[in-house]
């Protein structure tokens, strides 16, 4: 059985979603990932968990270098997403046999604003193992940039209405990066991440909490709203920060954040700052650092007056650095 697991992963081809190009843009590809680890999942079912882990390996290793750290932790994570994967398949296979048409529709509704949007590096389908349902990483070797959707956690959280506004959300992201480098202060990636939640909602007059997943893991809107002043403070007192700890307090899920506030309310407050520029997110889009800063800055000073904050702004001006890309 695994002789034919290893032939049909080197047969593995990137999938081409034929559909998306549109003038002289770039077809949008993704690498299916998917597949592979569940041929290892049923294949190796009545295997030693140790042998298990080694064909995951083996398999998806040459496939894309990287992709599972080299450690005990994620040893751990395949362990797991292997024992349990019967109970999800179902899912699964659902979510993998719809992404082409559903990558297909969201780049072609996406080029609706954006009509020369063209993915700048690849993207994968993936079973993150609990990770993430999507979003951009860098891997080693080599610190490749890349775009990856976790099949198994697309089913968890986006088997509904969620499912296009998300598409949009991390589209976006890649269309963001053709313009907006990653950099080293907090601002940067609130600016990232709000502007992207703005394009979900650009994208979908009306759209819900949970669309514009401002719903996980819990109501980030009510409960930031309760501690409006506070939210702001905190952006203007970090704003140009470079600890990973701020930014994790505020972006991240489970990065202890401030008193009374929820995780990853830096989402909702980076969205509510991108509406008070008054701009609409194609504008947004091609701003360069400086005028983001300005424009991030200016919205964050309008904030903070009509609720009455009790800190001072950001400066006027500060420097912008550039030594440490991160996924968003």
């Amino acid at each position: 059985m695994m002789n034919g697991i290893r032939i049909a992963t080197r047969l593995m081809a990137v999938l081409s979603v034929g559909t998306l190009s549109l003038g002289a843009t770039r077809p949008a590809t993704f690498g299916d990932l998917a597949t592979p680890f569940e041929r290892v999942a049923i294949g190796t079912a009545n295997q030693a968990e140790v042998e298990r882990i080694a064909a995951v390996r083996r398999t998806l290793e040459p496939l894309l270098p990287g992709i599972y750290p080299a450690d005990a932790g994620t040893d751990r994570h395949i362990a797991k997403a292997l024992a349990g994967f019967l109970t999800q398949q179902e899912g699964y296979d659902r979510v993998v046999r719809a992404f082409p048409a559903n990558l297909a529709s969201a780049v072609a509704r996406f080029r609706t604003i954006f009509p020369r949007f063209s993915p700048p590096f690849p993207i994968y389908l993936y079973h993150s193992l609990g990770v993430r349902d999507g979003g951009t990483d860098y891997l080693e070797p080599g610190h490749r940039h890349i775009m990856l959707f976790g099949a198994d956690m697309i089913v968890r959280l986006h088997d509904d209405s969620s499912l296009e506004p998300f598409l949009d959300h991390e589209l976006f992201h890649l269309e963001h990066a053709r313009v907006f480098s990653d950099c080293d202060q907090f601002w940067c990636g609130l600016w990232q991440e709000g502007l992207a939640v703005a394009a979900a909602g650009a994208m979908t007059p009306g759209a819900t909490d949970h669309q514009l997943l401002l719903d996980q893991p819990s109501a980030i809107r009510e409960l930031t709203d309760a501690r409006w002043a506070d939210a702001l403070c905190f952006v203007a007192v970090h704003f140009d920060d470079t600890s990973d700890v701020v930014t994790g307090q505020a972006l991240k899920g489970g990065g202890k954040p401030p008193p009374g506030l929820p995780d990853r309310f830096g989402y909702y407050v980076g969205y509510r700052l991108a509406q008070a520029t008054g701009q609409t997110v194609p504008v947004l889009d091609r701003l360069g650092h400086r005028a983001a800063r300005q424009a991030l800055r200016s919205a964050l000073v309008l904030l903070m007056g009509n609720a009455k904050a009790e800190c001072a702004p950001p400066s006027p001006e500060a420097t912008i650095t550039y030594r440490r890309p991160h996924p968003v």
